[in-house]
């Protein structure tokens, strides 16, 4: 009898050795038990591209390479739900959205129309048990905190209590984030969800400009879907409103500091549905830009390099959230300064030497006191904005194709929008805008 009891609790002790999250080794002669890999939600296989029916610019081969993107992208709304759906649970009990990653990934959710009130940027806290950590990637090797590295995330850390939620967006085609997953640990299994945006690998405008639209995209998408998941537990999140919509500044200073808004009954919204909207409404905003806005960039780029050829410098400022520290710059336009934001712009505009130029990536309204200011100093200026506004032999004028107010979704019930578009749709903005100024200058050598 004792050898049984004794043979009975090494084989209970040997079963413990090996349990989920032991970090000893495996007995000897026994082979290791490998974990789980984290959820993965994979994107859809690309839909064929359609064949070109006339010599492509750069503006249209990379607005097209966006729209491609947009047409496979439609199930990932249905696909995100189950990862809404427990974020959702979470945020709810009072949990903290944070957001970490590319600066510009970050701040595009940071005081943004149409996101939640209670999103903060993470810098290293320690992250509570309803917290959710969402870290988006727009380029493999991207120069973020090395906790939110996708290997870090992999292997985990003590930063990230138990039961933290995770969620990872990047590209499985980037051969970084897919070797990474091989790292994976009993953490990664219980906390780490992993969103594949479905962008290509490499440094072509194309790769850099799909790589940031799909991860911005995503992360609204799943904003949009964390949103219907509370709906269907008969809750509102509170978000932002946007400045330029009616009473949005008193909105947000009631809203400011809310997790929840009882006073809005929003019908449970099925899964999908929000998310397929969003995606919808953007890729229609880079249609509108790629049929109408080509030769406008064009000119645009041959200002800008004709500038620098002349030994001016390009002051890009900048009044949206994302770029300001996700915009890349090719490496062979050395006179083009990423100044920043516009609300900056003020202090110094009025010294801009003369024979530089701006390049106003703007938003709604147009700029009218920073095109005087440049025209004061004999300066020339771009300017991307929703509204119109005059070319001529100082002026070059972009517009920038998006939806007032710059949110796109409306909930019945709900006074105000939700999701904004405008950093997704200005990015192949951006993008253009730079594969046309180098072409331009390359061509004037």
């Amino acid at each position: 009898m004792a050898r049984n009891i004794l043979a009975s609790v090494c084989l209970l002790t040997a079963a413990l050795a090996a349990a989920p999250g032991d970090d000893r080794p495996p007995a000897a002669g026994r082979p290791a038990s490998r974990p789980a890999a984290p959820e993965i939600v994979r994107f859809p296989r690309a839909s064929a591209a359609a064949p070109a029916t006339a010599p492509a610019g750069r503006t249209e081969a990379i607005h097209r390479a966006c729209l491609a993107w947009f047409d496979s992208a439609g199930p990932m709304a249905e696909r995100l739900a189950g990862v809404a759906d427990k974020a959702a649970a979470k945020l709810l009990a009072g949990g903290t959205l944070w957001v970490a990653g590319n600066g510009g990934f970050a701040d595009e959710f940071d005081y943004r129309a149409g996101a939640f009130t209670f999103i903060k940027i993470w810098a290293g806290e320690d992250l509570g048990p309803n917290d959710v950590l969402m870290v988006g990637d727009f380029r493999p090797n991207e120069i973020t905190h090395r906790l939110t590295r996708i290997d870090g995330l992999v292997r985990g850390n003590g930063r990230f209590k138990e039961g933290a939620m995770v969620v990872y967006l990047g590209s499985l085609r980037w051969p970084q984030v897919a070797r990474a997953l091989g790292f994976r640990t009993d953490w990664a299994r219980r906390h780490l969800h992993v969103i594949d945006t479905g962008a290509p690998a490499g440094g072509a405008a194309e790769s850099l400009c799909v790589g940031q639209l799909s991860t911005t995209a995503l992360a609204w998408v799943l904003h949009g879907e964390i949103i219907a998941a509370a709906t269907r537990r008969g809750k509102m999140l509170a978000t932002w409103a946007s400045d330029w919509e009616p009473d949005g500044r008193r909105w947000d200073a009631r809203v400011k500091g809310r997790q929840t808004l009882p006073a809005y009954r929003v019908a449970a919204i099925p899964p999908g549905r929000i998310g397929r909207q969003y995606l919808r409404a953007c890729r229609a905003c880079c249609a509108r830009f790629l049929a109408t806005q080509p030769a406008r960039v064009r000119l645009a780029a041959k200002r800008m390099a004709a500038c620098m050829k002349g030994g001016g410098v390009v002051w890009a400022v900048f009044s949206g959230h994302v770029h300001d520290r996700a915009a890349v710059v090719p490496r062979e336009l050395t006179r083009m300064k990423l100044f920043g934001r516009s609300y900056d712009w003020r202090r110094v505009g009025r010294r801009l030497p003369a024979g530089d130029m701006v390049l106003w990536l703007g938003y709604l309204r147009y700029p009218h006191g920073a095109v005087r200011s440049a025209r004061d100093r004999k300066c020339g200026i771009v300017v991307v904005s929703v509204d119109d506004g005059p070319t001529d032999e100082h002026r070059a004028h972009v517009r920038g194709c998006w939806r007032d107010y710059d949110t796109v979704i409306d909930l019945p019930g709900y006074p105000i929008r939700v999701l904004a578009s405008s950093g997704v749709v200005q990015t192949p903005q951006w993008y253009s805008l730079m594969a046309e100024t180098l072409r331009a200058q390359r061509g004037s050598r």
